[in-house]
């Protein structure tokens, strides 16, 4: 497809990408304390800088959303290594 708007698989991805970085961001609220709860926060935060990162990379109409929810995901990705190597610290001391 050469059309300037894109194909609509990637529109839906846009959307996708940025409903996943605000899952990433839900998912340091609701995370359960801990180290478990830290390293749920982060390798929920890596997996949608993974896919956002994907979603932005294709054209569309759409794709701040994608790069909106990439930048969403590398802040939470971010927070939740330094937390989680704190507690890690703390657990191994």
């Amino acid at each position: 497809m050469t059309s300037a708007a894109g194909s609509p698989g990637h529109q839906v991805r846009h959307v996708i990408a940025l409903v996943a970085g605000l899952a990433a961001l839900a998912a340091v609220v609701w995370a359960p304390g801990g180290l478990v709860g830290d390293l749920v926060m982060l390798v929920v935060g890596v997996a949608a800088l993974l896919f956002a990162v994907e979603a932005g990379s294709r054209p569309g109409p759409l794709r701040a959303l994608a790069i909106s929810g990439a930048l969403l995901a590398g802040l939470v990705t971010i927070a939740a290594a330094g937390v989680f190597l704190v507690a890690l610290a703390r657990a191994l001391s």
